[in-house]
């Protein structure tokens, strides 16, 4: 196990969950459809990049998937959401467990997200059960 690749891997995840809930949405704000575009093809195409064909998310084939995608979700549940309203511009769409928000009322969607997760994973799994 490489740890510089996983903290290189740990730095980009930090940038892309930063990025999707601030730059974003400034960008959207800013140029509107465009400025979505554009903030999706700079921090999701760089962080794919870099932890994923740059390989340093370490994902062997023996191993467990893992994706930056546990970053922008972890950083939503910790930070909160940054939504563009029509008429009111940049509102926090969400607080995150760093504002205060409550765990006990999250904890019900996060359990039935993993649920989702699972039945998918298990229907991938069945899917693709003849590949290996």
């Amino acid at each position: 196990m490489n740890f510089r690749r996983i903290f290189a891997g740990m730095i980009t995840g930090a940038f892309v969950g930063f990025g999707v809930f601030t730059i974003w949405p400034s960008c959207l704000a800013r140029w509107n459809w465009l400025g979505g575009w554009l903030a999706a093809g700079i921090i999701i195409t760089t962080g794919w990049f870099i932890n994923h064909y740059a390989g340093l998310m370490p994902n062997k084939s023996d191993s467990a998937w893992v994706d930056m995608a546990i970053s922008v979700w972890l950083s939503a549940l910790l930070g909160g959401t940054v939504v563009l309203d029509p008429v009111k511009g940049l509102v926090r769409g969400a607080q995150g467990l760093f504002h205060g928000a409550s765990l006990g009322v999250t904890l019900p969607t996060v359990f039935f997200q993993l649920i989702g997760a699972t039945i998918a994973g298990y229907l991938l799994y069945s899917i693709r059960r003849s590949d290996a």
